[in-house]
């Protein structure tokens, strides 16, 4: 794993001999006279690629989608869905809504992210060094695919969320696009860009990723449609249905994916036809099985979890038909604690999929649905591909809350749960007896920006409510 000893939260050098080892995925705690500036550490075309193998190994850290990129989402949502039940004072603080601004898990993942950002611009900075074009272009857009996907979920957690009948003038988050390599460098004040800003670099960077990568990536790393997938995400996000859908289309009709024939078979199994982005993980090097890593906390069963974390309340149950296989295969009672616990994480060293073309089936029915269209299929047609594979009957006609309910039951538990609360001007509960209701817009639902950035910048501005 590549290690950053940060000034304030952006890398500022990096282990040189990490560089050649990238399989591991543990936090390392190496001091700085062991490492060199990183303008210094990239010196050929393989420390490059080495690089783009560590941003990878990145993603992996428990403060990104090795756990909190998933968990977090789902907490801020979690009323009626995922219920935080355990000791740690972080979570709950999520769940609840009563955030402040030292939470460790929210610095964690600030300081992360940009440091996974830092170390894509280094790799862009470094590109001269790569002779093969198809090679060159390959680490070009895996970079900007990182730097896209990491400054969509800090504006995504760290903003107020986009409106799509508003100017979108309200603060966003830092953009980063140049590498930071010196101290000097990092004590630089950055302030933050508004949300409409940063989502247009995400566009960008998105974009670009789309026409440098190729169809396919024998490292499982991101490809041409993994991109496009996530640009959909973005465009959902933003209510672009109609820039949404064809990048959906495209990838249900030319990606060469399938649905896995059950329910549970993207989570069982590793690098299936399903799934567009997964983060690869082993029983060595994982996002962690004791304080961190997704089944530590949704897991209780098989001796694996801390008990029972996360609960899944009854009504969320009710939602769900009893033929419905997500509820037989995925959803089961806890060893510990008897409450509901959902299947999708049972195992510290499975794979986590990140995105899957069930989501990619149920945004082309939405963005039909919305538009009055039938795009690659009709709006029914899509989302029975979903409903069937549960073991339910086909549908004989659908509605948008039909399509929402079924986006809802299909992609629970995987870190889209705040975000969809969000983009569909919804509301959720929180306080000490969860019965004080937050809207859609609502600060609390924001994090704050981490108190040790705002003692270190005073550029920064923190967000209202903090």
């Amino acid at each position: 794993m590549i290690k950053h000893i940060r000034s304030r939260s952006i890398a500022v050098f990096i282990a040189v001999a990490a560089l050649h080892v990238m399989s591991c995925n543990k936090k390392l705690d190496i001091a700085p006279q062991n490492s060199i500036p990183a303008d210094q550490a990239l010196l050929t075309a393989d420390d490059v690629n080495a690089a783009v193998n560590g941003l990878y190994a990145k993603l992996d850290d428990p403060s990104l989608y090795g756990t909190d990129l998933n968990l977090d989402a789902e907490l801020m949502g979690g009323y009626q869905q995922a219920a935080w039940t355990g000791s740690f004072t972080q979570p709950r603080q999520m769940y609840r809504k009563t955030l402040t601004d030292d939470n460790s898990r929210v610095a964690n993942l600030w300081l992360e992210a940009y440091a996974d950002i830092n170390l894509a611009n280094v790799v862009l900075s470094k590109l001269n060094l790569v002779t093969d074009s198809a090679q060159k272009a390959n680490m070009e857009g895996q970079a900007l695919f990182i730097r896209g996907i990491l400054h969509f979920e800090l504006v995504r957690f760290f903003a107020l969320p986009w409106d799509p009948t508003g100017t979108n003038a309200k603060p966003g988050v830092v953009i980063q696009t140049k590498p930071t390599s010196t101290e000097a460098e990092a004590e630089a004040k950055s302030s933050r860009s508004t949300v409409a800003e940063v989502y247009k670099q995400i566009e960008s960077d998105l974009k670009s990723a789309i026409a440098k990568l190729p169809e396919r990536d024998a490292s499982k790393r991101a490809n041409r449609y993994t991109a496009m997938a996530f640009l959909a995400r973005v465009y959902l996000q933003q209510s672009r249905f109609a820039e949404a859908l064809p990048l959906a289309d495209d990838i249900i009709q030319n990606g060469g994916f399938q649905l896995t024939p059950t329910v549970d078979g993207a989570f069982l199994n590793k690098n299936t036809s399903e799934t567009l982005l997964e983060i690869q993980q082993n029983d060595q090097n994982n996002a962690g099985a004791s304080n961190d890593g997704l089944s530590t906390f949704y897991a209780d069963r098989n001796g694996i979890g801390r008990g029972g974390d996360v609960d899944i309340p009854q009504a969320f149950v009710d939602l769900m038909d009893p033929a419905d296989a997500r509820l037989t295969l995925l959803i089961y009672e806890g060893e510990t604690d008897g409450q509901y616990h959902t299947g999708k994480w049972f195992d510290p060293g499975q794979n986590i999929p990140v995105i899957r073309l069930a989501e990619l089936y149920l945004v082309r029915a939405e963005c039909n649905e919305r538009l009055g269209s039938a795009v690659g299929a009709t709006p029914l047609e899509d989302v029975n591909v979903v409903h069937t594979r549960a073991g339910l009957p086909e549908l004989t006609v659908v509605t948008l809350d039909d399509i929402l309910l079924e986006r809802r039951l299909e992609l629970a538990f995987e870190g889209l749960r705040i975000h969809d609360i969000k983009r569909l001007k919804q509301s959720t509960n929180g306080g000490s007896d969860m019965t004080t209701v937050y809207p859609w817009n609502a600060d609390k639902l924001v994090f704050p920006i981490p108190e040790r950035e705002i003692n270190a910048n005073s550029s920064l501005v923190q967000n209202p409510g903090y």
